[in-house]
């Protein structure tokens, strides 16, 4: 175990690979997004990158320092982000995915 310091940090990234593809377009409002209950936003950071993802629908991401988001490419190599608020310039909520009623019934 390893304690990494993250005060500079924008963001912690949790990838599927630490090659990349540099030529990867992010894809947005798709209709494969996973299905995960919560709000739909898109993050900008100081550094004018951009990234669209699943947060959970809490007081968290509001009163804490950072919060988790599940990008919603699902081509992209980020399997997870822990976005530093302090790294945002802006935050927007794109809209709020529930579950589909049939799936709630089970």
């Amino acid at each position: 175990m390893e304690d990494v310091p993250t005060k500079s940090a924008k963001a912690v990234f949790f990838v599927k690979t630490f090659d990349g593809d540099g030529s990867h377009r992010a894809l947005h409002f798709h209709e494969n997004a996973p299905i995960i209950p919560g709000l739909w936003v898109r993050v900008y950071f100081y550094d004018n990158e951009m990234i669209e993802g699943i947060i959970s629908n809490t007081r968290d991401f509001v009163l804490e320092e950072g919060f988790f988001l599940m990008p919603t490419d699902p081509n992209g190599n980020n399997r997870l982000v822990y976005v530093q608020k302090r790294g945002l310039k802006d935050f927007h909520v794109l809209g709020i995915r529930n579950l589909p009623k049939n799936l709630l019934t089970r």
